[in-house]
């Protein structure tokens, strides 16, 4: 478990299918046409057998791959730092990272990493009271950190990286909404602190954030933003054009029938304003992935769409650049919801993909042959008494080839016992 130990209701539901699906295609606006082919995969690589959970993915400029995972809120005492992994042959082998002067803060909780155009490492690492931040410079040999990022009352944050030392992190502060902060020494500190999505952006949603992302634009020109939930049963996007000092507020998703309070929205950004979101909508007795885009840096979206729809679907997470768009998620084929899955349903770590910013998918393609887990999926965070061994997300990123890259829990024993996999598209 690595999602904070703070009762919350989320009650994000995903937005309707609006028209057809031509209608859908036609909103793209100037994408190219045709159908993108199935993705094939490399033999998937155990990371680390150490029961860490919920592990992201990331890439540097000179092709160097990091893992992050939370070990478990505050797990010991005095330090909990969550683990960083390398690899420096393309994720055939990986050396989890020492501590260094992370090793005696507290920890645990949630963690992720931002890795700037220059390899700078920035991590921020949950403990509810606020987050640890810390710094690398040499691949996270050594660390410089800080026990205190900031904002007080912490839920579920990110970081996300531009030249110059600008590092944003977005975290949920119960009750007043989703603060974004700004850092100018690579995520060491962050004293411009900024109210992104009130409350009333959510419309009275508890919701912790999905993540943020930044295009380089200088120190007052930074674009940033973020996808988050909304109770209406949307899905909301912060976003700020001048090195977030100002936030304005869209909907790549309106309001539905369906729920996604179960799963984070994900966004990615393929360059020049191209943005991409996906997120988790279960209606019913289905679990799919509804997809959305906008060419204009979240001002304005597309017609939503479901891009899975057989099967059950479950913790849908994006990568893009140019006109490739990655989608990962866990998938079984049975027809049910995470949470109602018979005992006999395998879930798998899946994979699709479009080469023409999304305007199709080719078809949905299993990553690793072996199971991650079978039977039920708990999706209610700390209130669930058993079947959380998949933690809340697994993650996708692009290499410098755009390859897709994919980071993911196995549950060995159906139980407790975990190992944190990777795997390489072809």
């Amino acid at each position: 478990m690595s999602r904070s130990a703070t009762t919350f209701t989320r009650r994000l539901t995903a937005a309707g299918i609006a028209g057809t699906a031509a209608v859908a295609l036609a909103t793209l606006g100037p994408f190219g046409a045709g159908v993108a082919a199935a993705a094939g995969f490399g033999s998937p690589v155990v990371v680390s057998g150490d029961n860490a959970s919920e592990p992201g993915v990331d890439v540097a400029p000179d092709g160097t791959l990091y893992v992050n995972a939370p070990v478990g809120l505050l797990s010991n005492i005095p330090g909990s730092p969550s683990n960083v992994y390398r690899s420096d042959d393309g994720g055939t082998s990986w050396a989890k990272l020492p501590a260094s002067l992370k090793a005696n803060l507290p920890g645990g909780g949630d963690s992720d990493i931002a890795i700037a155009p220059d390899g700078t490492l920035s991590e921020t690492d949950l403990w509810l009271g606020s987050s640890t931040v810390a710094t690398s410079k040499d691949k996270g040999q050594t660390w410089t950190a800080q026990p205190v990022q900031g904002t007080l009352g912490q839920d579920r944050q990110w970081v996300a990286a531009a030249s110059g030392g600008r590092v944003y992190h977005v975290v949920h502060q119960i009750p007043t909404g989703l603060w974004v902060s700004r850092s100018v020494d690579s995520g060491l500190t962050y004293p411009q602190q900024v109210l992104a999505a009130t409350a009333l952006d959510q419309t009275g949603c508890i919701c912790p954030p999905g993540n943020l992302v930044v295009e380089d634009g200088g120190l007052l020109g930074d674009k940033v933003g973020g996808v988050y939930a909304t109770s209406d049963g949307g899905v909301g996007f912060y976003r700020s054009t001048n090195g977030g000092l100002t936030f304005t507020n869209t909907r790549p998703g309106p309001a539905s029938s369906a729920q996604t309070n179960t799963a984070f929205p994900a966004v990615a950004d393929a360059g020049n304003g191209h943005l991409a979101v996906v997120w988790q909508a279960v209606e019913g007795n289905t679990s799919t992935v509804r997809f959305t885009t906008s060419t204009d840096f979240g001002a304005t979206w597309a017609t939503v769409r479901q891009i899975v729809t057989t099967g059950t679907s479950l913790y849908p997470w994006i990568a893009a650049h140019g006109t490739k768009v990655a989608v990962s998620l866990y998938h079984s084929d049975v027809a049910a919801t995470p949470d109602t899955a018979p005992a006999g349903a395998q879930w798998f770590e899946s994979y699709l993909e479009s080469t023409d910013s999304g305007a199709t998918f080719g078809a949905l393609t299993t990553a690793d042959a072996a199971p991650v887990k079978t039977g039920a999926v708990c999706t209610g965070g700390i209130n669930c008494a058993s079947n959380r061994e998949l933690g809340d997300f697994q993650q996708v990123a692009l290499d410098g080839s755009d390859h897709a890259v994919l980071s993911y829990v196995r549950s060995i024993d159906n139980a407790a016992d975990t190992e944190i996999r990777f795997v390489r598209e072809a």
